[in-house]
């Protein structure tokens, strides 16, 4: 079915940022006469959220995005809402990292898990004397040359030893994915350290090939540079995502409209089949057809929807798994802690054996968010591997942040605010093989028309990364695949 106008009618089923993105870009595509997007709850953003409590302005969830995926960036653009983003604070341009109990710098040009610095290496109290050798060794460490997956853990541990792993990229890959870097896909999460192995032969061989390439660029990203390539909206992400909402033709969204069902109207299995419509059952009652469908919503509920029209892309999608995590947001005066504040945050690696994975001093990133005599800390608990925390109460898990904080920080005043924000089943777990996954759900969904999924659960969980997924699904649902 197709309708009288000419275009597709399009149903996006889920109003986080892939869905708003999809129906962002579909609702200015000629090839689409109506879009449509429904939502389960009352609001949009799913796990973005801002919340404002008097002076206080927090974040629920991501409090930035990155620019080096262009994504978000260019989806802010394309809306006309550039000139609502701003870039980190320019001082305190550092991070921290918890090593036998103290605060210490990471070090500069340490780029997630690529050393860029001989000196910093060298100079840095997060690795012994083996430790650097082992780092500085990297160079003379063979690629590997197999095609197949391996963990984070295996990568790491295997190009870097032991120490460089636990002291500084398990505690920055445990921040980023709340997940257990030992089932962690490389291959999902960090596919440019794989790629710099098979050409250049290694992390270290790599960085001095892109600084020969490119001696500019390679200066800038050893410098320590990169919070320039973060933007946050200046009156945060809510403010962010309603704009983009009121960007949509008037009637596109639909809050509070769970989809319970999907159904095909009539067989088809090709993607240019016009007499296949596409059946949305939201109650008993009240149904709707559409000609294509992009499901933006976790994986577990696209596999529930998927069931009846494909038990087999409904399988691939129901592999993928969650984990779940709180985060104690905090506001305090900046004079009660004697622990060092003069950067954006710290990491704490599994074997200093501390409740918190990470805490952030969000309002020393980002203006605006508490008044200056006040910093908002962002204590993260939980993860794949401490699922116990979600079984605390709130009280507890306030307990559990406060001391934590007092611990670390030095922290001897009272919080002028506290808040715990819980997310169950929220961060999408990419274990080892999941790219072969997604592949082959995308291949059991081509056999469909006209349908196509998108967000976190597949090919990345950050925010550019959801943009582009939203992007491509429009894309995908019309039959032409095309990556930018």
């Amino acid at each position: 079915m197709t309708s009288d106008a000419g275009g597709l009618r399009l149903a996006i089923v889920g109003g986080g940022i892939s869905g708003i993105s999809a129906a962002f870009y579909a609702s200015r595509d000629s090839r689409f006469s109506a879009v449509r997007l429904f939502e389960s709850s009352g609001r949009l953003g799913g796990v973005i959220e801002t919340l404002h409590k008097g002076r206080y302005l927090i974040e629920r969830a991501a409090d930035n995005f990155a620019t080096l995926i262009p994504d978000a960036l260019k989806l802010s653009r394309d809306a006309g809402l550039e000139d609502m983003l701003v870039a980190p604070r320019e001082h305190g341009r550092q991070a921290f990292v918890l090593h036998h109990g103290r605060v210490q710098p990471i070090p500069a040009g340490f780029s997630l898990m690529q050393p860029t610095r001989v000196w910093s290496v060298l100079t840095t109290p997060t690795l012994s004397l083996r430790g650097k050798a082992r780092l500085l060794g990297e160079f003379f460490v063979r690629a590997r040359h197999e095609q197949s997956d391996e963990s984070l853990e295996s990568f790491a541990s295997r190009r870097l030893g032991r120490e460089a792993y636990e002291n500084l990229v398990e505690p920055i890959v445990s921040g980023i994915f709340t997940a257990d870097p030992t089932t962690l896909s490389m291959q999902a999460t960090m596919p440019q350290f794989l790629a710099m192995e098979r050409k250049s032969g290694g992390l270290i061989r790599g960085h001095l090939a892109a600084r020969r390439a490119d001696a500019a660029a390679a200066a800038r990203k050893a410098s320590g540079a990169r919070y320039d390539q973060f933007r946050a909206p200046e009156l945060g992400m809510n403010a962010w995502l309603e704009q983009l909402a009121a960007k949509l033709p008037s009637g596109t969204v639909s809050l509070n409209s769970p989809v319970a069902e999907l159904s095909l109207n009539s067989p088809g299995d090709r993607a240019n089949d016009n007499q296949t419509s596409w059946n949305l059952r939201m109650s008993p009652d009240k149904s709707e057809d559409f000609d294509a469908v992009i499901l933006a919503t976790p994986a577990a509920v696209s596999s529930k929807l998927l069931q009846n029209v494909s038990a087999e892309a409904a399988n691939f999608s129901s592999t993928i798994g969650y984990a779940s995590s709180a985060v104690v947001a905090m506001v305090v005066n900046r004079s009660n802690v004697r622990g060092r504040l003069d950067g954006f945050g710290m990491i704490v690696p599994a074997k200093e054996q501390r409740d918190a994975l990470a805490i952030s001093f969000t309002s020393n990133k980002y203006s605006g968010r508490t008044p200056d005599e006040e910093v908002l800390l962002r204590v993260f608990l939980g993860g794949a591997l401490r699922p116990e925390v979600m079984d605390r109460t709130d009280a507890q898990l306030e307990e559990i942040a406060c001391r934590e904080v007092r611990e670390i920080l030095k922290w001897d005043g009272r919080a002028n605010w506290m808040g715990v924000i819980r997310w169950p089943e929220a961060m999408p777990q990419y274990t080892v093989g999941h790219c072969d996954r997604v592949a082959q759900l995308h291949t059991a969904l081509r056999r469909l028309p006209r349908i196509a999924v998108c967000g976190a659960a597949y090919e990345g969980v950050g925010i550019p990364q959801c943009v582009r997924s939203g992007r491509q699904a429009v894309e995908n649902v019309v039959g032409t695949r095309s990556v930018e």
